[in-house]
């Protein structure tokens, strides 16, 4: 399987970021990740080898007054931004969606949307990550608090 190369933060990201200002947001560099590895996991270390950084955007539901039309209006974001959706997948009681952003046969952004019952997580990556371990991603990013 063949890794995707991205750039982190797009515009919508952004755009998401400052309307939610006081969602819960992380970044993660490198060597940040290479931390979280505290169990010498070879299977997260492969999962994140070659990722340079990522951001996560985790909006809680309720208490910000994420809807299933702010869930649409995100989505049509990426998509005017030039994204186009990858794959979609269950996972844990997620609903993930991914999307790739590609010119020149090259890719420049993959974003991970995580929709749950009580929260939204976008996930912005640059680097690059196997196809088959972005739902195992999500699933750690999950995780973080």
């Amino acid at each position: 399987m063949l890794p995707f190369v991205g750039m982190a933060q797009s515009e919508t990201m952004d755009k998401w970021h400052e309307k939610y200002d006081d969602a819960f947001t992380m970044f993660f560099y490198k060597n940040t990740l290479e931390m979280l590895n505290q169990t010498n996991s070879e299977e997260f270390e492969a999962i994140i080898k070659d990722i340079e950084k990522m951001k996560l955007l985790r909006i809680d539901k309720k208490e910000d007054g994420f809807d299933k039309e702010d869930y649409k209006e995100v989505k049509a974001d990426y998509k005017k931004e030039g994204f186009v959706e990858l794959m979609t997948m269950r996972r844990d009681g997620s609903n993930i969606v991914a999307f790739i952003k590609e010119e020149d046969k090259v890719t420049k952004g993959i974003v991970v949307l995580m929709d749950e019952e009580e929260s939204m997580m976008i996930l912005d990556i640059k680097g690059a990550i196997s196809m088959d371990k972005i739902a195992e991603l999500a699933s750690m990013a999950k995780s973080i608090d």
